[in-house]
């Protein structure tokens, strides 16, 4: 019997709809070792097939049995492990001569089959206890399949938030703000009594920014691009200077950062990341002190679809998602980080929008873009559905039924 393994995901069902999952199945060639009968069949690969059969051992020693027939098992009457079912498929092409042999009355019958003679039927017992085996496989079909995905997308009524994540969304609706420029202020969520437990952290911070220093030396391209990064988040006010008389006014939290490369950007090939999951001498770190908050977008496998049924696609992408929404002024200090300024001085500064790398920011971003939706939805009801619809995190993934519409989306 020569086999070859797959892997499989087929639903399996027995009797009372008990079921199990097949993740291999098998081609292989079965052959009878007393004739030349041969078939390729396709078996599911199981842990165990079914229970041992006959389920005990059976008495047989007053049956006639002819001795000139050869028996496809030998020794049926003893309860043993089932290693192979075959299916339907072929089971009544292992008949073709259609012959039987009576025991007598009560007793099973013999068959001829192509594995040789079998011994089928019901046999009276004296013991109360018996046990019925039902070996059956139900291949889904594509209805059945489609409807199962179909019901994924479906949208309850009922709030699945995490208590968490209804703190998070709760503390959003209180706290967010939308300044005079238009753009939002928020409050980090914070778990309050882990974030007291936040020990010392400028000194890794310290140690950190010198081991980088002593990279970007080596790399004269690197170094001026990472500066590059740094000025643009001070110049475009993103982050600020922090006087000495009140670095010790307040608690802070020290981010170790570290540059991030990607060759195929067409934007910005290097960013700094900061590190806002590095301990402090406690073993809390900032992130530990975060909660991640709920997801507010639709997942990215229903948008790219149903962006596949429009006759024009409009993409876009939101630049600088993150630092496009300040933080609260009570948690910048929590988002410091050091930084030696072209005066050689290693200075404090504290990060005043959303910073990647904190465990709350991909919710902040994403459902202050939520917020945007529906505080502009009587002005523009077409972006509103859009932002609502069709965004995951920073990435417009939209289009319309034709050109006039997607240039009126646009």
């Amino acid at each position: 019997m020569s086999v070859s393994v797959q892997k499989a995901n087929i639903s399996i069902q027995g009797i009372g709809l008990s079921g199990i999952k097949a993740s291999h199945k098998i081609k292989a060639v079965v052959k009878s070792r007393v004739s030349s009968y041969a078939r390729s069949m396709e078996f599911l690969v199981l842990p165990k097939v079914t229970a041992s059969l006959p389920t005990t051992t059976i008495q047989a020693s007053g049956w006639d049995i002819p001795v000139d027939i050869e028996l496809a098992d030998p020794e049926f009457f003893r309860s043993r492990k089932i290693d192979l079912v075959l299916g339907i498929q072929a089971f009544f092409t292992f008949f073709p001569s259609g012959s039987e042999i009576q025991f007598g009355k009560s007793l099973p019958v013999l068959t001829e089959s192509v594995f040789g003679w079998i011994v089928t039927g019901e046999v009276t017992s004296d013991s109360q206890a018996t046990r019925y085996s039902c070996n059956m496989a139900v291949s889904d079909d594509l209805e059945e399949i489609m409807a199962r995905f179909w019901s994924c997308e479906e949208v309850g009524a009922v709030n699945k938030h995490s208590p968490e994540e209804s703190r998070c969304e709760e503390l959003f609706e209180n706290t967010v703000k939308r300044e005079t420029d238009g753009r939002y202020t928020v409050t980090l969520p914070k778990n309050t009594e882990v974030l007291a437990k936040i020990g010392e952290s400028k000194d890794i911070a310290l140690r950190r920014l010198r081991a980088v220093e002593r990279r970007l030396a080596k790399d004269p391209d690197l170094q001026r691009q990472y500066s590059d990064f740094m000025t643009e988040y001070i110049n475009l006010g993103h982050m600020r200077k922090v006087d000495e008389p009140e670095e010790k006014a307040v608690k802070r939290c020290f981010l170790p950062h570290h540059p991030v490369i990607k060759e195929t950007s067409t934007t910005t090939k290097v960013r700094v990341v900061f590190d806002a999951s590095c301990k402090t001498s406690t073993g809390i770190s900032l992130n530990d002190a975060l909660y991640a908050g709920p997801v507010v977008q639709q997942d990215l496998r229903s948008i790219v679809l149903r962006s596949r049924t429009r006759q024009v696609m409009v993409v876009a992408d939101v630049e600088k998602m993150f630092r496009q929404i300040w933080t609260k002024s009570d948690d910048t200090p929590l988002q410091c980080i050091l930084w030696t300024g072209l005066d050689g001085k290693v200075s404090i500064y504290e990060l005043l929008t959303v910073t990647y790398g904190t465990k709350s920011a991909p919710y902040l971003a994403t459902r202050t873009l939520k917020q945007l939706a529906s505080d502009e939805r009587e002005r523009f009801p077409l972006a509103a559905t859009t932002i609502e619809e069709d965004v995951y995190m920073d990435d417009v993934i939209s289009g319309a039924g034709d050109v006039e519409s997607a240039i009126e989306l646009r």
